[in-house]
């Protein structure tokens, strides 16, 4: 059982590390390590530097994925001004410090069935104009998977998302400012979304309708995330908390019940 005041004191942990995907320099990994050792995983580190946790046997096998590293537009000095605290709302850089810190929770329990692998990723932001080098680590995952022949019946990427879009998806000028995007007055908790199949949004609506919580919603938002690499190995979709603000800059804001529902709708999982 998480400690009051126990969530958002890792988020904060997580959050005032940077590291970056490109150089692979900073302190996150290694404080991300540390933590899942010290809660009782046994991490790997493969040659790539994404880490690797395990629980649990036999099937259902689900995969859980989270990026560690911070938008490069997005400067290590900007990672110190975070405001989270014990305050109802986090603010700071939290792309993707919310998702590693869901991810690090879910690892540090035990699976109600089957068996769970908890990754986290050290290249996601970076080279989105190069699709040799977007979401690396992603497919560096898939391919050790495939070699490994694992198997997974489900992947979910763990990823802060939008508030609801004033447009659909494909006529949203993503250039123009966050407010003239979404709706800021938006009070979901969180969305599954970045699924590319009809067997992944099938599951995902599944999940959320046995979820039974109306702030937990299904909509149609492909995303460019690494569910759409983990996609060639199994059923996958995105699912993570509503955060407000420009993903490539400062600034950004969660209400921390967002956090707690997100936990629990993986959980369930």
């Amino acid at each position: 059982m998480q400690k009051p005041g126990g969530m958002r004191k890792l988020l904060a942990s997580i959050e005032r590390r940077y590291l970056n995907g490109e150089t692979l320099h900073g302190p996150r990994p290694k404080f991300i390590f540390d933590e899942l050792v010290r809660s009782g995983c046994r991490p790997v580190c493969d040659s790539s530097g994404n880490i690797w946790a395990e629980k649990g046997s036999g099937k259902p096998l689900v995969v859980f994925s989270s990026h560690m590293d911070v938008d490069p537009r997005i400067h290590r000095k900007e990672l110190k001004k975070s405001r989270i605290g014990n305050r109802a709302v986090a603010t700071g850089v939290l792309d993707n410090a919310v998702g590693c810190t869901l991810n690090l929770l879910l690892a540090q329990s035990e699976p109600k069935k089957g068996r769970r692998i908890n990754v986290f990723t050290v290249s996601e932001e970076i080279r989105r104009d190069n699709p040799n080098l977007f979401e690396k680590s992603a497919r560096e995952v898939v391919r050790t998977m495939k070699r490994r022949r694992i198997k997974p019946s489900l992947c979910v990427t763990i990823d802060v998302t939008y508030p609801r879009l004033l447009a659909p998806h494909h006529k949203t000028d993503w250039n123009k400012e966050h407010h003239e995007i979404v709706h800021m007055e938006d009070r979901t908790h969180c969305y599954l979304d970045g699924y590319f199949t009809r067997a992944s949004r099938r599951i995902g609506a599944q999940l959320v309708k046995r979820f039974r919580n109306k702030k937990v919603k299904v909509r149609n938002l492909p995303g460019h995330d690494e569910a759409a690499v983990y996609r060639k190995i199994s059923p996958s979709f995105a699912f993570g908390p509503v955060v407000f603000g420009s993903f490539d800059r400062p600034n950004q804001s969660m209400p921390i019940s967002h956090m707690r529902t997100a936990l629990k709708f993986l959980k369930s999982i």
